[in-house]
């Protein structure tokens, strides 16, 4: 099992045809294409992928005009919930820790449309709740969830 996943959603179509689309399953892709363009993960490529070197710039490689490197994304801030501490080595442990924190992480009514769990030396449960571009954007949005009852941090974003 991998460190993200779809956060127990079931697809809507699941024993329909797969291009049926039911209104669940629309509203469900919108939600995740709404969120994938607020996190900035979403990059549209120019019609033509390649790029021209601006005037003055070199070419990525010598004697090539053109270069696929596409701009990279600076770090951002993650919104963390966190759960209980658990037992990293003890697998039971750290699910029902993380089962629990997806609870009430639903309960508050955060949407999170993928659960990227991270792991660093609070041997706590902690959920990514959203990634924003400032500080002080997590931070507001951080307020905002623990208004709900949630225990939540902001940390700098793992590359």
């Amino acid at each position: 099992m991998t460190d993200a996943d779809d956060g127990g959603h079931q697809n809507a179509t699941r024993g329909n045809n797969a291009g049926s689309g039911s209104a669940l399953d629309i509203a469900r892709r919108i939600q995740r294409m709404a969120l994938l363009v607020r996190r900035g993960a979403v990059q549209h490529p120019p019609s033509d992928t390649r790029t021209r070197p601006v005037r003055g710039d070199v070419p990525a490689r010598p004697g090539h005009g053109w270069t696929n490197d596409a701009p990279r994304r600076q770090l951002g801030w993650w919104v963390l919930a966190q759960g209980r501490a658990l037992d990293p080595e003890n697998f039971a442990s750290r699910e029902a820790a993380r089962e629990e924190l997806l609870d009430a992480v639903r309960r508050a009514g955060a949407l999170v449309t993928e659960n990227v769990w991270v792991w660093d030396e609070t041997a706590r449960a902690q959920l990514v709740l959203a990634t924003l571009p400032t500080r002080e954007r997590a931070q507001r949005v951080a307020e905002r969830l623990r208004a709900k009852g949630l225990r939540v941090v902001v940390r700098r974003e793992m590359p």
